[in-house]
C-alpha cells in the first residue's frame, strides 16, 4: 500500500515525498517529554487473603503514611526478607535450597515518608538487635566485674568476648561501598541487609559513587540474590571467603531504577530486582483525615520478628539454614505459570528485550522467595516447613503482576518501546539536517539503545520504527533524481 501523495520540488535535484496521514507530532511529544508522569499503578494485594497479617498491615501502613498500598507491600516484605534469609531457605523442587531474600527497588518522590513506611518493618528487628546487645553488655559486665569467678564463669566470659564482633555486627546497611558491605560479612557469618530510603545506598554500594572509568563492583550483590561463594583477596583490608546470603531493600526517589539498569551493565544484577513505581498522591493528600490506628495489626507483624534474636546471637551458617518446602502441587503452579510466559521470551517478543528477559527467566526464584516469606509471616505453626499453595499462587500472582508493570515502567521511562525507538533515531539527526539513507541509520543506530539490546532483528526493528515516524510524522521521506530514498526531520 502506498503512503505517498504527491512529489515536491524542495531543491534542485531533490524531490520530497508527501505523506497522505495527518502529523502527529503533538502527541509523540508527550512520550518524549522528560517531565511526563511514567508511574504504574498495580494491585498485588488482591492475589493474598484479606486476613494475612502483611495484607492487614500493608493497608495500615499505606494509610498513615499516605503511600500506594501495593509499593508499601513490596517494601515491607523484602525488608523482612533481608532478615528471614538469615535462617530460612525454600527448596527447588529437584536440588538445593534458594535463599528467600529480596531485591526489590520502589520509586516514590521526595516527602512521602518513605523512612516512616519502611521503619514500619526494620524498627521490629532494630528492637530485637538493640534487646540482644543489651543483655550482651549486661551479662559481659556482671561476669567482667564478679570476683570470685569459677571455671564455668571463665568459659562463659571468653565465649562472650568471642562473640563480641558478631553482637556488635551492623543490622541494616543504609550507606555502603561494596568493599565496606564485604566487610562486615565476617561478623554476621556471610550475610547483609541493605535497606534505606535513599538514593545513596545505590551510588555506593552499586558503585556508582566510584571514579569515572572504574568498574562497578557487584560480585557481592549478584552472590548475595541465591547464595553463591565470594572469595576476595585484598590488599589493605581482610577479605571474604564463603557464601553469602542477603536482601536489598531501596525505596527512594525517581531515577533509582534507571541508577540499576546502569549498574547492571549485562551482568544481571537488574533482573534480580523486583521494580515498582506508582502513582504519588502528592497534592491530593487530605491531613485533616483520621486514621484508625489499630495496634494488634504490628504486634502480629512483631511477633513473627521473633526469630531475629537467635540469628543475632548466634548466626546460623549458611550451610546449616532451615528448609522450607513447596508442595508438587506448588511446583507444578510455577512450572505452569513459566510456561505461560515462555514464548515471550523468543528473540522479539514480549519479555525479549535485555532489561525483561533475565527477570522474566528468573520469575520462578521470585515466586519462590515471595511464597517462602508470605509463609512464615501468617503460619502460627513455627515448626511447620511445608509452604501451602495458597501463598504460592498469590507469589505468582504478584511476581506476573510486578513483571508486567516493569515492562511498562522500561517503556515509559524510553529504555524499550516506541519512545525509546524514536528519541535513538531523532539523537541521529541533532546538528546534522541533511537526509540520510536506511542503510546509514540502521548502521548507525543497531550500536545503541535501545536497539542494541534487541533480541530480534535489529534491521528489521529500526525500518519499522522508521515507517512509524514517518507516519506519525515526525520524518519525512526524501528522493534525489538518482531514486535513492532518505529521511528527514519533519520541519
Amino acid at each position: 500500500m502506498s503512503i505517498l501523495n504527491e512529489f515536491e520540488v524542495v531543491e534542485p535535484g531533490l524531490l520530497r515525498m508527501q505523506l497522505n496521514v495527518a502529523p502527529q507530532n503533538d502527541g509523540f511529544n508527550q512520550h518524549l517529554d522528560s517531565g511526563s508522569n511514567y508511574s504504574t499503578g498495580v494491585d498485588l494485594l488482591k492475589h493474598i487473603d484479606d486476613a494475612h497479617p502483611l495484607k492487614r498491615m500493608t493497608a495500615q501502613v499505606a494509610a498513615m503514611c499516605n503511600i500506594p498500598q501495593s509499593s508499601t507491600f513490596l517494601i515491607l516484605i523484602s525488608a523482612f526478607s533481608s532478615v528471614t534469609c538469615r535462617k530460612w531457605l525454600v527448596d527447588y523442587q529437584f536440588g538445593r535450597g534458594l535463599p528467600i531474600g529480596l531485591y526489590a527497588c520502589v520509586e516514590g518522590p521526595s516527602g512521602i515518608a518513605k523512612s516512616r513506611a519502611l521503619e514500619s518493618m526494620t524498627d521490629f528487628f532494630i528492637d530485637v538487635k538493640n534487646d540482644v546487645i543489651n543483655k550482651y553488655q549486661t551479662e559481659l559486665l556482671r561476669l567482667g566485674s564478679k570476683q570470685d569467678r569459677d571455671d564455668a564463669d571463665e568459659g562463659r566470659l571468653d565465649e562472650l568476648k568471642a562473640m563480641k564482633r558478631t553482637i556488635y555486627s551492623r543490622l541494616f546497611v543504609n550507606n555502603a561501598t561494596p568493599e565496606g558491605l564485604e566487610a562486615t560479612l565476617g561478623g554476621t557469618c556471610g550475610y547483609f541487609s541493605a535497606v534505606s530510603s535513599e538514593q545513596g545506598l545505590f551510588n555506593s554500594l552499586l558503585g556508582l559513587s566510584y571514579a569515572n572509568g572504574a568498574a562497578n563492583n557487584n560480585d557481592l550483590l549478584l552472590n548475595g540474590f541465591d547464595g553463591g561463594f565470594v572469595s576476595s583477596c585484598r590488599v589493605s583490608r581482610e577479605g571474604y571467603h564463603g557464601r553469602v546470603i542477603g536482601g536489598v531493600t531501596l525505596f527512594a526517589q525517581q531515577g533509582s531504577v534507571e541508577k540499576i539498569l546502569s549498574a547492571s551493565n549485562g551482568t544481571g544484577l537488574s533482573e534480580r530486582f523486583l521494580m515498582l513505581a506508582e502513582p504519588h498522591f502528592l497534592g491530593k493528600r487530605d491531613h485533616l483525615k483520621k486514621i484508625f490506628f489499630d495496634r494488634s495489626i504490628p504486634e502480629a507483624i512483631k511477633e513473627k520478628c521473633q526469630f531475629a534474636r537467635e540469628v543475632f546471637e548466634n548466626p546460623i551458617k549458611p550451610g546449616e539454614l532451615y528448609h522450607l518446602k513447596i508442595s508438587d502441587t506448588g511446583h507444578r503452579l510455577i512450572a505452569e505459570y513459566r510456561n505461560q510466559i515462555e514464548p515471550h521470551l523468543a528473540d522479539g517478543a514480549k519479555f525479549s528485550h535485555i532489561s525483561l528477559r533475565g527477570a522474566a527467566a528468573k520469575v520462578d526464584m521470585q515466586i519462590m522467595k515471595l511464597a517462602a516469606n508470605l509463609w512464615l509471616l501468617a503460619r502460627n505453626d513455627e515448626y511447620d516447613a511445608n509452604i501451602p499453595d495458597d501463598h504460592v499462587k498469590a507469589a505468582i500472582g504478584i511476581s506476573n503482576d510486578l513483571l508486567e508493570a516493569n515492562l511498562a515502567l522500561c517503556k515509559a521511562k524510553g529504555l524499550i518501546g516506541v519512545a525509546a525507538e524514536f528519541s535513538a533515531v531523532l539523537r541521529l539527526f541533532e546538528g546534522n539536517h541533511k537526509p540520510m539513507t536506511e542503510r546509514q541509520i540502521i548502521q548507525s543506530r543497531s550500536r545503541v539503545e535501545p536497539f542494541k539490546d534487541f533480541t530480534g532483528n535489529k534491521s528489521d526493528l529500526i525500518r519499522q520504527t522508521l515507517c512509524e515516524m514517518v507516519s506519525t510524522g515526525v520524518l519525512d521521506i526524501v528522493v534525489y533524481d538518482d531514486g535513492v530514498k532518505r529521511y528527514s526531520l519533519n520541519q
